[in-house]
């Protein structure tokens, strides 16, 4: 229920204001928070919308008290353009940005561990980096989703982006060839394995539970030790706040 509210929220007042630009790698917004003494680096991918919320600020908040220092990135709505064709492009930019932030700050601060929390939209962009990339060494994916197409698709907070989609002559199954290279579970492979923790919900309706489930098998396939915590109730944005709110698992 709080999935469908929190979407006519969205639905009702964003996304009917979103204006149709385009993305360039300056809409990039992150910033970086130094716990001085700190040897590890956690970067934060929130979900799919303009800003930081305060939900995020509370989590890097708590990060730093743990004396982790944080860099915390902000994409905008158009990440998901109304030209399905272009995403991989736009996709692509974000990953060569934040990589070669990565590779900066590591070396600028001597990090000696750097981890991935990501959420939602997040995990794309995350599974993106994180793959076949040894500077990443512990990855936390909450609500994520196995396919990007098959997410947007069927997720009850982006119909009205389907039906642009639509509109253009689109289907599931065409975008899900058009967006096959961002799909996360095509892009879990080579991930560290030294620490994998998946949360996911039931109830959740704006990435539907069987592919936050197909995500979490395919991990625990691929890597054993990967730590799934599966919840009834909560919903999509609840499992969120848990996690970023109260979530012990995000502070090792």
């Amino acid at each position: 229920m709080i999935d469908k509210i929190i979407n006519f929220l969205f639905t009702n007042h964003f996304e009917k204001h979103r204006k149709n630009t385009n993305f360039t790698v300056n809409d990039i917004q992150k910033y970086f928070i130094y716990k001085d003494g700190s040897h590890t680096l956690k970067i934060i991918l929130p979900g799919w919308g303009n800003g930081v919320s305060w939900t995020t600020k509370v989590l890097a908040r708590r990060l730093s008290q743990r004396g982790f220092s944080c860099l915390v990135y902000s994409l905008p709505r158009t990440i998901l353009p109304y030209d399905p064709h272009i995403a991989p492009a736009i996709f692509n930019i974000v990953k060569e940005s934040i990589k070669e932030n990565i590779v900066n700050i590591k070396s600028q601060y001597n990090f000696k561990k750097i981890d991935i929390i990501s959420t939602s939209l997040g995990v794309v962009t995350a599974c993106l980096i994180a793959n076949d990339n040894k500077d990443i060494i512990n990855t936390f994916f909450i609500v994520p989703g196995s396919c990007l197409a098959s997410s947007l698709w069927d997720g009850v907070r982006t119909q009205r982006l389907k039906q642009i989609y639509e509109a253009q002559g689109m289907d599931k199954e065409k975008l899900k060839k058009i967006w096959h290279s961002l799909a996360p579970k095509n892009n879990i492979s080579i991930l560290s394995s030294k620490g994998i923790f998946i949360a996911i919900s039931k109830s959740d309706k704006v990435i539907p539970y069987s592919y936050g489930r197909e995500f979490a098998e395919l991990s625990k396939k691929l890597y054993p030790d990967t730590l799934i915590k599966e919840n009834l109730h909560l919903g999509h944005y609840l499992t969120t706040v848990k996690y970023y709110l109260f979530g012990k698992e995000l502070l090792k």
